[in-house]
């Protein structure tokens, strides 16, 4: 639903320990910080993280703290040129 209906923001990837990735992003000045578990979505995660130069993310705009960088059909993060691993623009 995230994927389909969040509202679209930027976040900065802080963290990425084993299958859980740690990113922070505000909304209406207020500053979240949440982690999501990646583990069923490995394959469109890239092998060199240090390519990542942006994170997209997705949350509620009821409830900001709800949010995803990755789906099954969706993905945040983005290389150098700034486009999705899986040819979508912002």
């Amino acid at each position: 639903m995230l994927a389909a209906r969040g509202k679209m923001g930027d976040a900065v990837l802080v963290e990425i320990r084993e299958d859980l990735v740690f990113f922070t992003y505000s909304v209406r000045g207020v500053e979240y910080t949440a982690s999501q578990d990646i583990s069923k979505l490995k394959e469109q995660v890239p092998q060199d993280l240090s390519s990542l130069l942006a994170v997209g993310v997705k949350y509620l705009p009821k409830n900001p703290a709800n949010s995803i960088v990755l789906a099954e059909d969706w993905s945040g993060l983005r290389h150098g040129n700034t486009e999705l691993f899986r040819g979508q623009a912002t």
